[in-house]
C-alpha cells in the first residue's frame, strides 16, 4: 500500500463520515427547524472542524519529502479527479433540480438548504474522488 492509497482511504473515511453525518443530521432536523436553532449550526460546525483537523493532521503526518509520485501514481489521480469533479457537478445539478420541482410553486427555496449544498459538496467532493482514487488504484 504505496502513500496515495493510505492518504485516499484516510480521505475517503474522514469525508464520507463528514458527509453522512451532514445529510442525517440535515434530513432529521428539517431544512426549516435547522434555521430555528443556532445548536444546529454549532454542532455541524464542531464536525465540520472535526474533519478539517484530522484531514491537516494526517496531511502533516504523510508528508515528507522523500515521497515521489510515480507515473502510475499521476495517471490515477488525474483520471480520478476528472471523474470526481464531473460527479460532483451531478450531485449538485440533481439537488438543485429536485430543489426547483418541489419549491417553484412558491419561488423561494429555505436559505438553510444552501448551507447544506455548499457543505455537502464541499465533502461529497472529498469523499467521491478520493474513493475513485481507490477504486482506479484496486482496478490496476
Amino acid at each position: 500500500m504505496n502513500k496515495s492509497y493510505k492518504r485516499s482511504l484516510i480521505t475517503c473515511i474522514i469525508f464520507g463520515t463528514l458527509f453522512f453525518f451532514l445529510s442525517i443530521y440535515f434530513i432529521i432536523v428539517g431544512p426549516n427547524a435547522f434555521l430555528a436553532n443556532k445548536i444546529h449550526f454549532v454542532i455541524n460546525s464542531i464536525f465540520v472542524a472535526l474533519a478539517m483537523i484530522s484531514f491537516t493532521i494526517m496531511l502533516l503526518l504523510t508528508n515528507n519529502k522523500e515521497y515521489i509520485i510515480d507515473e502510475r501514481d499521476a495517471h490515477v489521480q488525474r483520471k480520478s479527479y476528472g471523474v470526481g469533479l464531473m460527479i460532483s457537478l451531478i450531485y449538485v445539478f440533481l439537488i438543485s433540480i429536485v430543489l426547483f420541482i418541489d419549491n417553484r410553486n412558491t419561488g423561494t427555496v429555505t436559505s438553510s438548504w444552501l448551507w447544506f449544498i455548499a457543505y455537502s459538496t464541499f465533502a461529497f467532493s472529498y469523499f467521491i474522488t478520493s474513493l475513485i482514487i481507490l477504486y482506479n488504484y484496486n482496478r490496476e
